[in-house]
């Protein structure tokens, strides 16, 4: 019951132009910086990495480069 009404109230807000603009105007001036930072930092982690490395290491720096920043 608790979820039927939390995706309603999504579903109504989502809805809201108002809301949807000031939604954007957040995420461009927070959300974008962050995810582009981290972006650069893990391209760095993979494009760094030592030849020979194994596959599963170089994802798990990467994947802690996203988490750890």
């Amino acid at each position: 019951m608790l979820k039927s009404l939390a995706v309603l109230a999504a579903r109504r807000l989502a809805s809201d132009p108002k809301l949807r603009r000031k939604a954007k105007e957040l995420a461009d001036t927070h959300a974008r910086p962050l995810v582009e930072r981290k972006a650069r930092a893990v391209h760095k982690a993979v494009t760094t990495a030592e030849p020979g490395t194994h596959p599963a290491r170089i994802a798990g720096r990467a994947v802690r480069k996203l988490i750890d920043g």
